[in-house]
This record gives structure tokens, sequence and C-alpha cells, in this order.
């Protein structure tokens, strides 16, 4: 018998926690659920969850090293992904909106300039054939 896992949760370390869960909770309407000392939890509406943990400034983030380097959400509709790419142009976080593959991403930075990428179709809807080749840039 086999058995699966699906993704639940994302750590993500951050230099400003206040900023980070602001920022989060505004664009795609988490629920801060807990808070202790320099961490916190936040629910997304489908039940994904990101823990974001202070580190301060003096932290560096190497965009060309080993592990976590981007956020990739998905919606499911036309209107959701207009509604994100608007929402990131108002905060001010905007990058660009691209299409490949039939699959079409906005892209924006996190307050920490972490890239946070929203695609329409999601997964289930059309599953993925081609990477982004901003993904691996």
């Amino acid at each position: 018998m086999g058995y699966s896992a699906r993704v639940a949760s994302s750590v993500q370390f951050v230099a400003e926690l206040d900023r980070s869960v602001n920022f989060y909770r505004d664009l795609f309407r988490c629920e801060e659920t807990i808070r202790s000392g320099e961490a916190a939890l936040l629910l997304a509406p489908g039940g994904f969850q990101l823990y974001l943990i202070e580190r301060g400034k003096r932290e560096e983030r190497h965009s060309g090293g080993l592990g976590h380097h981007l956020l990739m959400w998905a919606t499911d509709t036309a209107e959701g992904l207009k509604y994100f790419e608007q929402t990131l142009k108002e905060m001010g976080r905007y990058t660009e909106t691209r299409t490949a593959g039939g699959i079409t991403v906005v892209e924006g930075r996190d307050p920490d300039g972490i890239p946070v990428m929203v695609a329409h179709p999601d997964p289930s809807e059309k599953p993925r054939s081609v990477f982004d080749s901003h993904l691996y840039t």
C-alpha cells in the first residue's frame, strides 16, 4: 500500500515580522493564528500554513544559493488573478505579468524582496507541462 503527502506549510525567514505578517495578511487574506516572540503562524484561506520567523535585517538572503527562494500561489479565476495584480501594484510590490504554456503568472516581491508569484489557472485545472524560466534563472 502506498502513502502520499501534500505540502501543508512553508517556513520563511523575514527581516521584520510585523511588516511581513501585514503583507501576507493583506495580499492573501491570511489569518494570524499564533504569535510567539519572533514567530507567527499564518493560515491561508485554503488551509496552507505559512510560518514567518524574524531574523532581522542582518541576515542575508542568497538568491543564488540552495533552499527556499519564492512562494508560488494559484488562483482559480482570471478575476482573482487581476485582483492580485492590482493589489500588488497598489502595495508597490508588483514586478510583472507573463503568460507561457497557457498559464499566466503575476509576480511581485514581498517586503524582503523574495519573489511572490500567483498563477492562473491553478495546477488542478491545468497541470504544468513547462517550467517558467523565472523559476530557475
